[in-house]
């Protein structure tokens, strides 16, 4: 009787010890998995129009993006002509430039229009620039000074910057935007050259009305590599949409576009399993505010398109909590899609709550409820609280307190994490004393 007990707790044993290892390797095939999904890299940066993608070089100089351009008027130096002087090297006549500059203050995204001094008749652009981390911001604005006969327009929203410049002959237009370049970004500047401007020599509103003359840009191009004598790269259309970003020609592509109520990514050349980083705008809140979107799941092509706003149709918090921010994000095409957001929660907003960091959760929207995804605190300042989590589908999310974990009545294995481990060990436990039963 003795040595059959036995064979039955060496056999519970080694079903303990099996439901170990399933229980562990899931954990292991994830790592493998997350291993295996393309991430844009921050190293090498690419020009996208249409079809036509091309590799480029940030423009690397010692100096600060506003030195560099070197922009002087009246109100800086008594001779200066509203003109980028320290780009003269890079400009041409009737041509708009764009390039990244990278300095003693990091990475700028850099525009010249015209050449200073050349022998065009000047002329007006208006751009959109969509997709823009938060932290951005026009550091160089050719033209914004103080005086009535300023007409140029610099404009800065969530997700979004937009100028319309036009200037005189032998002048230039043009400006620089910094911050949150450092990193990955993705970036689209939605053009608007000549007639199509928002402010055309027709238009404007100078008090003189013959001040401006009726100009023209022809080419648009891209610099790359060396400060003083850089690569050009002529792009196809003064009409489409192009997107400067990190990463490669060989990675999906995406393109920012602004509407009344966000702004949308349009995704193209994507597999199921590639994680592709996009901007959302901040959300509802000033003091939570979402940062990162990174997305799996877009097959070929798909749209998102997020919007600061609270969903319609689903309530207004996860039961028994309540909601700080809402991300409204809608994607009809991408059925499988799934996400890892980012979202930065000021300190002093948890305080206000009575929340610690460790309590707070990001939810996703499924149909019409919200489902708590996995959250970590992934990075915290004095001030600050970046958390990251997951939600698995593409529909909306919010971030807010924790939920509270299911009582011992509404729960089988009221333990953390019990599952099946800890009803093997259960059993061993009832193996071992109906030996000892059988011993006696």
């Amino acid at each position: 009787m003795r040595r059959s007990s036995l064979s039955v707790v060496a056999i519970v044993f080694l079903l303990v010890v099996s439901g170990t290892a399933g229980v562990a390797q899931p954990t292991g095939m994830e790592t493998d998995v997350d291993a295996q999904l393309s991430t844009q890299s921050a190293d090498s940066y690419v020009v996208e129009q249409g079809d036509v993608c091309q590799e480029i070089e940030p423009l690397s100089t010692s100096e600060t993006v506003e030195s560099f351009y070197d922009y002087r008027n009246h109100d800086t130096e008594p001779e200066g002509l509203y003109s980028s002087y320290g780009t003269t090297h890079l400009q041409e006549d009737e041509t708009s430039i764009l390039f990244l500059h990278e300095g003693t203050d990091g990475m700028s995204l850099v525009m010249v229009h015209d050449q200073l001094e050349g022998d065009s008749d000047g002329g007006y652009v208006t751009f959109d620039i969509v997709g823009l981390p938060g932290e951005s911001e026009w550091v160089v604005e050719n033209d914004n000074y103080s005086a009535e006969t300023n007409i140029d327009e610099f404009h800065r929203g969530d997700g979004w910057a937009e100028a319309s410049w036009i200037w005189r002959g032998a002048r230039t237009g043009g400006g620089a935007i910094q911050g949150g370049l450092n990193d990955e970004f993705g970036v689209t500047i939605q053009p608007a050259f000549n007639e199509d401007a928002r402010i055309t020599h027709e238009n404007h509103d100078h008090p003189d009305s013959d001040f401006y003359d009726e100009g023209e840009l022809e080419d648009w191009e891209v610099l790359s590599g060396d400060a003083d004598d850089p690569d050009r790269t002529t792009l196809p259309s003064l009409e489409e949409p192009v997107t400067i970003r990190t990463g490669t020609c060989g990675d999906p592509s995406v393109t920012y576009d602004r509407t009344d109520d966000g702004i949308t990514a349009s995704i193209d050349g994507a597999a199921a399993d590639d994680q592709i980083a996009l901007q959302p705008p901040s959300g509802t809140a000033d003091n939570a505010t979402f940062e990162a979107v990174e997305v799996t799941g877009v097959d070929g092509s798909g749209t998102i398109a997020f919007e600061n706003q609270q969903p319609a149709d689903l309530p207004a918090s996860p039961p028994g909590v309540e909601s700080l921010s809402y991300l409204t994000m809608t994607s009809d095409e991408i059925e499988d899609g799934s996400a890892t957001v980012t979202v930065s929660v000021d300190a002093a907003l948890l305080e206000e709550h009575g929340l610690e960091p460790e309590d707070v959760a990001l939810y996703g929207a499924d149909g019409d409820e919200w489902i708590e995804g996995e959250t970590t605190v992934s990075d915290e300042s004095g001030a600050t609280y970046q958390f990251t989590g997951e939600v698995a589908s593409l529909e909306a999310v919010t971030v807010a307190e924790q939920q509270e974990p299911e009582s011992e009545s509404e729960s089988e294995f009221p333990m953390p994490g019990f599952g099946v481990l800890g009803a093997l060990v259960m059993l061993l436990l009832a193996a071992l004393w109906a030996v000892r039963r059988t011993d006696e």
